[in-house]
């Protein structure tokens, strides 16, 4: 299994794109990270300090975790207001859903346990697995950006459950868009060979990016020549709604699984030197 020569490009947030970059080294290929998302705390805190006083309370049955940055972000607050101890205790006494295996890991190492962890890490899969535990008339807690789609809220209403959403950090483009404007010349220039897409955003704020500088339709012109990676049926559904075709999806939504079928679909389709679709 290898990506000897291709070059790879990672738009993750830069303190999370490290993993995925020596995944790609490591089979050969050449990470090009390009952030187009930044992960900022937020300016209002009132959302954190609600969810925290609602768990504190007990008037919380399930909080769902729906990322490292949720968790993070978390932490951060409650270190702040001096209540970390006592909400931890509190938290580990409701049922605790963790998005994927990562998240799960870093609840662990902040001393939670998760309840339930879906086999598909998506939102599609927390709804399947939720359905199955009799969860009419609860009241759910969900952690996440500032700009999350509502697709969860919206299944989890359907089941008649009670939903509280709580923005528990920002995810704001690239402050700074100049490095991305370098990427978006050497894609026009084909020196890329395929470009990952890990959240909605990060496909999102790309577009946006090309857009004030009058570049979409170049853009849009050079994915075509690109293969384009996705983790994940919602970041799929969010470039396709942007006119793009996504080559390579992964059945299982993890950064390994997607690198092993972008390295299948290349040696299917014998994709050499710069890429052609």
């Amino acid at each position: 299994m290898s990506l000897k020569g291709k070059v790879i490009a990672i738009t993750r947030p830069k303190k999370q794109a490290h993993e995925l970059a020596e995944l790609v080294s490591r089979l050969g290929g050449k990470p090009y990270v390009v952030p187009t998302v930044e992960i900022k705390p937020l300016r209002d805190r009132q959302p954190i300090t609600m969810f925290v006083n609602s768990v504190l309370k007990g008037r919380i049955d399930y909080v769902i975790f729906m990322s490292v940055n949720g968790i993070t972000s978390l932490i951060n607050s409650l270190e702040k207001m001096g209540q970390k101890d006592s909400f931890l205790i509190e938290l580990n006494k409701v049922m605790v859903v963790a998005i994927g295996p990562k998240t799960e890991r870093k609840l662990k190492k902040y001393g939670i346990e998760a309840n339930l962890v879906p086999l598909q890490h998506s939102s599609e899969g927390i709804v399947e697995s939720l359905r199955k535990t009799g969860m009419q008339k609860k009241t759910v807690a969900i952690l996440r950006s500032n700009i999350a789609n509502n697709y969860l809220r919206r299944e989890l209403e359907k089941m008649s459950v009670n939903v509280l959403e709580f923005p528990v950090y920002e995810s704001a483009p690239p402050s700074d868009d100049s490095k991305v404007l370098v990427f978006l010349n050497d894609l026009f220039k084909r020196k890329i060979d395929a470009i990952t897409f890990t959240s909605s955003s990060t496909a999102q704020n790309l577009f946006k990016i090309a857009g004030e500088h009058a570049l979409t339709e170049k853009f849009m012109n050079s994915l075509k020549k690109t293969i384009v990676t996705t983790i994940g049926s919602t970041t799929q559904r969010s470039l396709e709604e942007l006119g793009v075709k996504v080559d390579v999806v992964p059945k299982e939504y993890t950064i390994e699984a997607m690198m092993k079928a972008l390295v299948h679909y290349i040696q299917k389709n014998r994709v050499g030197g710069q890429s052609e679709k």
